[in-house]
């Protein structure tokens, strides 16, 4: 292989890959509206947690991440963190269907989550935010993390959050 062809492919393969996950992200489903449906079917004095975080919180800090997609988050990471590594990840949740992060990790700048809030009080505000910003018309806040999301994109993001968090919690 010459130098010109070995140039070419150390910088094409990773260009490749990224804009391979993107397309791949672009074209899955995530139906929020269904997600929503199941929530409001959840029994909250019978939900468990086996996180850090009791049920509440969970559903507390779900909530918030929902209402600041419409009127904005308190904190952000920089405009190159969003750009590069911000991008990246939510591209590859999206591609993948999965997302990972710490599950009690708060959003940055957010006010704190009340461990007392009554879980049939968390449940009802997750799904007020959500049928809220599934109704918006409105201009959507940058992610602090991802940057400018379409609304479809925070569709993805919103519904890749709520289903990785409730891998912490049960029915009793």
């Amino acid at each position: 292989m010459n130098r010109r062809s070995f140039l070419q492919l150390a910088i094409g393969a990773p260009i490749a890959v990224l804009l391979g996950g993107k397309v791949v992200a672009m074209a899955r489903h995530y139906p929020l509206d269904e997600l929503l449906t199941q929530l409001k079917r959840l029994p909250p004095a019978k939900l468990i947690s086996q996180g850090q975080w009791n049920v509440s919180t969970v559903l507390q800090h779900l909530a918030q991440s929902i209402r600041y997609s419409r009127l904005g988050y308190p904190e952000a990471k920089t405009a190159l963190f969003q750009y590069t590594a911000g991008s990246i990840a939510f591209n590859a949740f999206a591609a993948t269907g999965s997302m990972h992060h710490a599950l009690d990790q708060p959003i940055p700048g957010a006010p704190a989550l009340i461990n007392s809030v009554p879980n049939d009080v968390a449940l009802a505000e997750l799904v007020t935010e959500l049928e809220l910003f599934i109704a918006w018309q409105g201009d959507l806040a940058p992610h602090f993390a991802y940057g400018t999301l379409t609304k479809q994109q925070y569709y993805t993001a919103h519904y890749l959050h709520i289903q990785e968090h409730l891998t912490e919690i049960s029915l009793s």
